[in-house]
């Protein structure tokens, strides 16, 4: 592992950090790496939004109930989309979070839609002035933090799958 390179994301004031995760697959080819994560990221509830050959790939996804907060004693949940980047070098891939989308009431207009999450700094409305999280929103950072970490996991658990590229679920 390099100086300051970590395995895992977190999410706090500042946002999304690290800005990517490299993780080295040792063995593999930056060909195969490829091959075997382009039926993957068409599978469940991803879609393939770009590639280029052998280099990189796009794909988004949802997960529902993804990030909750509380409210006067009861806890709401609403639904997150995301799209990641992944890159093949060197035996190794590059996850990188390019955006983040919450299901839920915009603004206090009452209606509902997506609107985005922003990476580089969390919302306003988590934190006291201070800079402390505050009690309705404690589990919102790990939840978003959690789900690229549980991405990245995926992805490599099915980078190590033995057997063809596209027979053992989806790859």
């Amino acid at each position: 592992m390099l100086w300051g390179q970590t395995d895992s994301f977190s999410y706090d004031i500042k946002g999304l950090h690290p800005a990517f995760i490299v993780t080295d697959m040792e063995g593999m080819s930056q060909n195969v790496l490829y091959k075997k994560l382009v039926p993957w990221a068409k599978t469940g509830n991803r879609e393939l939004t770009s590639s280029e050959e052998s280099n990189k790939l796009v794909f988004k996804g949802e997960r529902k109930n993804a990030l909750c907060f509380t409210v006067m004693g009861k806890t709401s949940c609403n639904d997150l989309r995301y799209s990641v980047e992944v890159a093949f070098k060197d035996n190794k891939y590059k996850f990188e979070v390019i955006a983040l989308e919450q299901y839920g009431p915009i603004n206090d207009t009452g209606k509902k839609g997506w609107y985005p999450v922003l990476l580089d700094k969390a919302p306003d409305a988590w934190y006291t002035r201070s800079g402390e999280l505050k009690k309705e929103y404690v589990s919102s950072p790990g939840d978003i933090a959690g789900l690229f970490n549980n991405l990245n996991a995926e992805v490599k658990k099915g980078l190590l799958m033995k057997g063809s590229t596209e027979e053992e679920e989806g790859w």
